[in-house]
């Protein structure tokens, strides 16, 4: 398809276009004008959605906070435009329009079919309504009251579907946190009247809604602390009963100390047993070293009966037991945790450092004594690691006392808190419960202070800020916009017509459609013209001033000097698919344009199913005289004369042959040698021979002529849709090969031409 074809076309419509423009914004105006005033009240309200600190990002993804904040505008609108809410506003505009005297003015609408109900059936909805209204329940009880007075509401045009879909309008007001409720009618002051009661039922109805919501959450809030309250104290109750049976103060403390003690005894006895360890370890070291004769462990920090003579020995050894036993005290004393606890560990540590002295103090007496008994000699070495010794010695001794007193102790914890064993499963499982029990009930008691704030610090959100008011006057009908609109659908209809027609055609209007569509080759194109006022010889004598025939007379020039260009032989078969495809009318054309170049032609015709060129045979010219003995000859003067061709356009005599028609096909009852030899021997008399052959779509003949010929020409008419038989002609043309001259287009528009 052709940009520049849809565009001509467009462009031979233009008119049409216009038309359906012009009369499509007519039809608008008109309609538009038919309309009654409109008139429109607004009210604008602010629904508290925005924070009015805006968004934080620091606070939360401000994507999503949009997100919300147009999750949450959706939601209100969507209950603005609920039936609940529109309800309410039937309710305040049906009260109105049955008892308008009680507004002090007329009814806003007043349908003659309300005439025709029974009066106290109106009453009773209209008292109906009222009591809704102070209620603000848009609902009814019984099924029959909304159906009569879903019946009543349409009557008037105020239901629910005529109100949203044709008088209501909401929607948010840009970025900002208002909304806009719009209300649109006939009537002025009911646009007001609506907008106005519209809004405020809005707001109390939420409000409504709200409080009876909130009483309900308090309420439930309110038994639910009481119930988590009974179960605590019943608790608690059962916990106090069975310490007091079991004369368990306080088992928890109790326990957790024994299990302290436990485990600080444990640590002291660890550490004990690493002193213990590394005495052992010392004192082993220190006798290698100090060989075989070092001193007995026992005797080095135990008294020797036999040194009772002794008074300083004597005396050391009663202070040492004294001091063991206050060791053993304060070591007794920071297990049991009696006593100061810093002060117990203070004189420990002092006792534990006077026995230190004290035995070392005997040990040195023991080891004099000794002395005076050996000679005399350099002992410095051996008493330093005497020294040694005997510290680790008594290092040794203070830790497994240590180790033997804790062991004790344990034994006693150990067996004070087993006796704690048998009731603790118990205790802990019911003290367990007590916190889950007090864990709920403080929960449920903050949820309820909570909303007892909120419900006492909470606003409306729902603000108005702009009352409707009675409009002065109506809404602009937008008249010239919808008649400008319409004539612009209106063209774009039409174009979008002609286009879709300009698609499905299927006419090979163009040489290039004819291209796209049949792929042969094009030898030529004629144009459109009135062949009733043809006079050839005048088109070719000089310039008609006719542009169309100026343009038809050099597209025959241009088919001529293609023709001539064809050089395989000079029998040209023309023929086409179709029958009214202009062959008989091109053959006459085409032989004239020749004849003016001097050249010699001769037609003749073999289309014996429509000899239109026989019809205009004339007496034969005097040059052809010999064709009639070449008839004669071939024994084909039962089916062909020697004429010439007098057309309709008034040609240059045309030297021709013409056939007597019969329903035969041509080589029916011809001799087919002698029919090639009588072509043959006209050819070499004429320059140009043109034989006419029937369609191909309907008859055999021209298929029969084809080995007869030298050239097979094809003429296509552009007005001719393709069909299934043209398809057919078209493939048996493209398989002649080398022997298919070409197409000629015919009759195309010359708009068409490019």
């Amino acid at each position: 398809m052709e940009l520049t074809y849809y565009l001509s076309i467009l462009w031979r419509r233009k008119w049409l276009i216009l038309l359906s423009a012009i009369l499509a914004g007519v039809l608008a105006y008109y309609i538009v004008s038919l309309k009654p005033p409109i008139y429109k009240s607004e009210t604008i309200l602010s629904t508290g959605v925005i924070d009015p600190t805006g968004i934080n990002p620091g606070k939360d993804n401000p994507f999503i906070q949009q997100l919300h904040i147009k999750m949450s505008f959706n939601n209100l609108i969507q209950y603005v435009t609920s039936r609940s809410c529109i309800n309410l506003l039937t309710f305040h505009l049906l009260n109105h329009d049955l008892d308008p005297d009680e507004f002090g003015d007329g009814p806003f609408r007043q349908p003659e079919v309300i005439a025709s109900y029974d009066e106290a059936s109106i009453d009773s909805l209209n008292n109906l309504l009222s009591t809704k209204l102070a209620q603000l329940k848009p609902e009814f009880d019984r099924p029959e009251d909304e159906l009569y007075f879903n019946k009543i509401a349409k009557d008037f045009e105020y239901d629910y579907d005529k109100l949203k879909e044709d008088h209501l309008q909401i929607q948010r007001m840009g970025e900002t946190d208002y909304v806009k409720i719009s209300f649109t009618s006939e009537n002025p002051e009911l646009s007001a009247f609506a907008a106005s009661k519209f809004s405020n039922s809005v707001i109390d109805y939420f409000e409504s809604k709200r409080t009876s919501e909130t009483d309900e959450a308090l309420e439930y809030l309110g038994r639910s602390a009481q119930a988590k309250k009974d179960k605590l104290i019943g608790k608690q109750n059962d916990l106090k009963s069975y310490n007091s049976g079991n004369q368990l103060v306080d088992l928890v403390s109790q326990r957790e100390a024994t299990v302290s003690q436990i485990r600080d005894l444990e640590q002291q006895k660890s550490n004990a047993q690493a002193a213990i360890n590394a005495n052992e370890a010392t004192i082993k070291d220190l006798k290698k070293l100090m060989g075989d004769d070092s001193p007995n462990d026992a005797k080095a920090i135990t008294v020797d009966s036999d040194d009772s003579d002794n008074a300083a020995i004597i005396q050391l050894n009663r202070k040492i037991v004294n001091l063991k036993e206050q060791v053993a005290m304060y070591t007794n004393n920071l297990i049991d945790n009696i006593g100061n606890k810093r002060k117990n560990e203070s004189s420990l540590r002092l006792v534990k450092k006077q026995l230190t002295e004290d035995m070392k103090a005997l040990s040195r007496l023991q080891k004099e004594k000794v002395k005076e008994k050996e000679e005399t000699e350099d002992h410095t070495q051996e008493n330093e690691l005497f020294d040694r010794h005997l510290s680790a010695t008594i290092d040794l001794t203070n830790a497994k006392e240590e180790m033997a007193i804790i062991d004790e102790k344990l034994i006693e914890l150990r067996a004070r808190s087993s006796s704690f064993v048998s009731n603790q499963a118990y205790v802990t499982n019911l003290e367990r419960e007590i916190n889950i029990a007090k864990e709920d009930y403080e929960m449920v008691v903050r949820r309820l202070e909570l909303e007892r704030l909120e419900t006492k610090s909470l606003d409306s959100p729902f603000t108005i800020i702009e009352h409707a008011q009675i409009p002065e006057k109506a809404e602009s009908d937008k008249k010239l916009l919808f008649t400008a609109f319409s004539g612009v659908v209106g063209a774009s209809m039409a174009t979008f017509f002609i286009f879709l027609l300009a698609f499905l055609d299927n006419t090979m209007h163009s040489p290039n459609q004819f291209k796209s569509f049949t792929g042969l080759p094009l030898i030529g194109s004629v144009v459109k013209i009135n062949n009733k006022k043809l006079n050839l010889q005048e088109l070719f004598a000089g310039d008609t001033k006719n542009q169309v025939m100026e343009k038809f007379k050099e597209l025959i020039r241009d088919l001529r000097f293609n023709l001539e260009k064809i050089n395989e032989g000079n029998i040209f078969l023309i023929t086409s698919p179709r029958e009214d495809e202009g062959k008989s009318f091109l053959i006459t054309v085409l032989a004239h344009a020749l004849l003016l170049k001097q050249k010699k032609v001769l037609v003749i015709d073999t289309n014996f199913k429509r000899n239109t060129l026989s019809t205009w045979a004339d007496k034969a010219l005097p040059g052809s005289i010999g064709n009639h003995q070449l008839l004669v000859d071939a024994k084909l003067t039962e089916h062909f004369a020697v004429t010439s061709i007098k057309s309709p356009f008034n040609n240059t005599p045309i030297e021709s042959i013409s056939n007597s028609g019969r329903s035969q096909s041509p080589l029916e009852g011809l001799n087919e040698e002698e029919f090639q030899l009588f072509l043959r021997r006209l050819s070499e008399k004429y320059d140009y021979i043109f034989m006419e052959g029937a369609a191909l779509n309907e008859y055999a003949d021209t298929k029969e002529l084809i080995d007869f010929s030298d050239n097979v020409l094809a003429i296509f008419s552009s007005d001719s849709t393709m069909r299934q038989a043209d398809k057919d002609s078209i493939a048996f043309l493209n398989g002649l090969g080398d022997k298919f001259g070409g197409s000629i287009l015919n009759r195309i528009n010359r708009k068409n031409m490019g």
